[in-house]
């Protein structure tokens, strides 16, 4: 679900990956495999819940001069649809919010002549019962 969501909102020209092709071309997303971790129980009521971890980079060959831009408009992108709504899981009757947990763009320029940018977005996910 969260795939088909994000990838709609991709723009003709950039790709979403859960694994990247040998071959893939710039620019590109990679949607990581959710990080399940046991979490404690909520101050707003006594029941154990579940933590999940989304991941997203984004990966700009920047050698238009365009700067950072580029980058900040696709994870911003993927950021409104990652928190405008919530997640449903198909076959299930609970509805999950979605919040942002660190967002970062780095610049790589240690190959000469090319300028990489790397955006990094990291979502969490508390999944509790209803």
């Amino acid at each position: 679900m969260t795939y088909t969501r994000v990838n709609a909102a991709i723009p003709a020209g950039e790709s979403l990956y859960n694994h990247v092709p040998q071959n893939a071309t710039m620019p590109y997303h990679v949607m990581g495999q959710p990080l399940g971790r046991e979490s404690l129980m909520f101050n707003t009521r006594d029941t154990e819940a579940e933590e999940n971890v989304i991941q997203f980079d984004s990966w700009f060959d920047e050698t238009s001069g365009k700067g950072d831009k580029p980058c900040i408009d696709a994870i911003n992108r993927i950021v409104q649809e990652m928190t405008s709504y919530p997640i449903v899981m198909d076959g299930y009757d609970n509805s999950y919010m979605v919040s942002l947990d660190f967002a970062n763009i780095l610049k790589d320029d240690t190959e000469s002549g090319k300028i990489i940018r790397h955006g990094i977005l990291r979502f969490r996910v508390q999944m509790a019962p209803t």
